[in-house]
């Protein structure tokens, strides 16, 4: 052969190779969608609560707070009011190098100050884990865990000891995450209708099927043999996160508890939003690099599909970055092949701007379409009605998602870095009785 016929013929073998790897990937993503669609279809079905319970478990109340006087006053007077024997919980703040006045803000409302002064290891993993040796745990029969901006609704507590006895096999329950200021403006907006639909169709979903949910951070629950037995030694700023996937990981399950309702705060600035959802992303990327092949290697042993789920939630944002990638190879693709190499055949590059139009805006078109269901189909279902009220904020929701596609990509090369926690100021000081009676 020729010089010429072996350039060419690598040059062949070369784009074969390129299209095998791309029908490859888009096979797999193809086959994770389906998954995806199927769990999710679940989520329609809405559990029973379960009955009253019989006896009233004992709980301790933990709040890592870092300068909060501003918004932990209503979460604490919501815990005051909870419909529960006073005598069966006590609230525990644990106020992290604050500067301001929490740990007086939470004396006043009854709950115990914790005061932390190790400046060499900061955030709420941290924080948490020095709590967790401050508070009498052999006492209690379960942790619950909110953040200081948070609201309990009034049956909180009441509603997950009924899940607790009616589920003694439960290690950790996490309750349903609502937004307690939805309609602050388009950001809040978005955060509320993202919150509202994976509710139901990721979390709700997977607890139908017999899957394991997530940890959120805040609203949840852990019985103290659970701490006993796998501890709160975590690293990542995800310490949530972490927590699920060890808790899988030892053969157990996050619980969710539908008819217990916790109601937290979203920023209103774009530049906090993207800082907190890049720390969420920071911790995520690690956590997956850390338990991700494990959990794989777990299913592989097991066959036990919890554990495949876990594998594929842990890679969700690696996921999101590739099937970009691989949308824009694809365009890349179809262009190259049908335009440069291979012109002469019947299927052509778009080439006038109606056929560019057509080539761009299929994909475009496709995300707005699933934007409307998630403004229409998440308020309907958190609503129990039918509700038209966010149809009007699909093109701020479809912001949103755009948002995050600098974040997911930024996040991998921040991944390395778990021990810089960035704090979300919160600022919004809004009474359960406001939440519940809009």
């Amino acid at each position: 052969m020729s010089g010429e016929e072996i350039f060419y013929f690598s040059v062949w073998w070369g784009w074969w190779l390129v299209q095998c790897c791309l029908y490859l990937l888009f096979g797999l993503l193809i086959a994770d969608g389906i998954y995806q669609f199927v769990v999710s279809f679940r989520g329609w079905w809405t559990p029973k609560a379960p009955p009253k319970a019989s006896r009233y478990r004992r709980f301790a109340v933990l709040i890592p707070a870092h300068n909060e006087a501003r918004v932990i006053g209503p979460l604490l007077e919501s815990l005051k009011e909870q419909d529960y024997p006073k005598d069966c919980y006590r609230v525990f703040v644990s106020c992290d190098n604050c500067t301001d006045h929490t740990a007086q803000v939470a004396a006043l409302h009854g709950a115990v100050p914790l005061i932390r002064t190790d400046t060499t290891k900061s955030g709420k993993t941290w924080n948490v884990r020095w709590a967790l040796t401050q508070i009498p745990m052999d006492e209690v029969d379960a942790l619950v865990m909110f953040d200081a901006d948070n609201l309990a609704s009034r049956d909180f507590l009441s509603r997950m000891n009924d899940y607790m006895e009616a589920h003694p096999e439960a290690e950790a329950v996490q309750g349903v995450l609502d937004v307690k200021n939805p309609d602050d403006n388009w950001l809040t907006k978005a955060y509320a209708l993202a919150y509202w639909y994976t509710n139901r169709f990721w979390q709700l979903a997977r607890s139908n099927w017999g899957l394991s949910c997530t940890l959120g951070g805040t609203g949840l629950v852990i019985r103290s043999s659970t701490l006993r037995r796998i501890g709160w030694n975590l690293e990542s700023l995800t310490e949530d996160l972490e927590m699920s996937t060890r808790l899988i990981l030892s053969g157990s399950r996050v619980h969710w508890n539908e008819h217990a309702v916790v109601y937290d705060e979203k920023p209103l600035d774009y530049r906090i939003s993207v800082r907190q959802r890049t720390r969420w992303m920071q911790g995520h990327y690690w956590v997956c690099w850390r338990y991700g092949m494990e959990a794989l290697k777990m299913f592989f042993r097991t066959r036990r599909l919890q554990y495949l789920d876990l594998f594929l939630y842990l890679l969700a944002p690696a996921k999101a970055c590739i099937s970009l990638l691989a949308m824009f190879a694809g365009m890349a693709y179809t262009v190259i092949n049908n335009a440069i190499l291979f012109p002469t055949l019947e299927s052509k590059a778009p080439t006038t701007p109606l056929e560019w139009m057509a080539f761009v805006g299929l994909p475009v078109a496709m995300i707005l379409a699933h934007c409307l269901f998630v403004a229409l189909v998440g308020p309907s279902m958190h609503r129990r009605r039918l509700c038209l009220d966010y149809v009007k904020d699909v093109f701020g929701y479809f912001l949103f998602g755009l948002s995050w596609i600098p974040i997911l990509f930024k996040a991998a090369f921040l991944a390395k870095d778990q021990g810089v926690w960035v704090k979300t100021e919160h600022t919004r000081s809004i009474s359960i009785g406001q939440v519940t009676n809009r």
